[in-house]
């Protein structure tokens, strides 16, 4: 039993890392942001017309940081997650949903990302931090100009 506690335990800290990666990200803590990241990050968001490759924490949020600053708000929602564990490696699949907004005179103020995102996790003494990034877009819908 006492087991089973800790693999339960050792999961909720890895999906934990995940979800407050996002929400950190909505809240532009880049600094929380930096602290979840290893200092490498395997990232692919290429369906959605983002960058692939390895690439260095810190360009990673300075990446995020330039792009959404021209947002009003920013707005990730993730579910479903499914967590595997094997040592220090974690994987955490899961549904997305990314919701951009921001005030046009058109009045087409947000644009919707649908898909679903696969994150690798290292645990360290300072807990889990995301060494892979990937987003896999099923559909968006909104105004596709909204930084236009």
């Amino acid at each position: 039993m006492d087991q089973l506690i800790r693999e339960m335990v050792r999961q909720a800290s890895a999906e934990r890392a995940v979800i407050e990666l996002f929400v950190a990200t909505d809240r532009r803590d880049w600094h929380r942001v930096r602290r979840l990241l290893a200092d490498t990050v395997a990232v692919d968001l290429s369906t959605a017309g983002g960058p692939q490759g390895a690439i260095a924490a810190d360009d990673v949020v300075d990446s995020w940081r330039s792009g959404l600053a021209r947002l009003d708000a920013v707005h990730h929602q993730v579910g479903n997650l499914r967590t595997t564990i094997h040592g220090d490696d974690a994987h955490v699949a899961c549904h997305g949903i990314v919701i951009h907004h921001r005030r046009t005179v058109t009045g087409r103020d947000t644009r919707t990302f649908v898909g679903t995102y696969d994150l690798g996790l290292l645990d360290s003494p300072r807990g889990w931090h995301v060494h892979t990034f990937r987003f896999q877009l099923r559909f968006t819908d909104g105004n596709p100009g909204l930084l236009d």
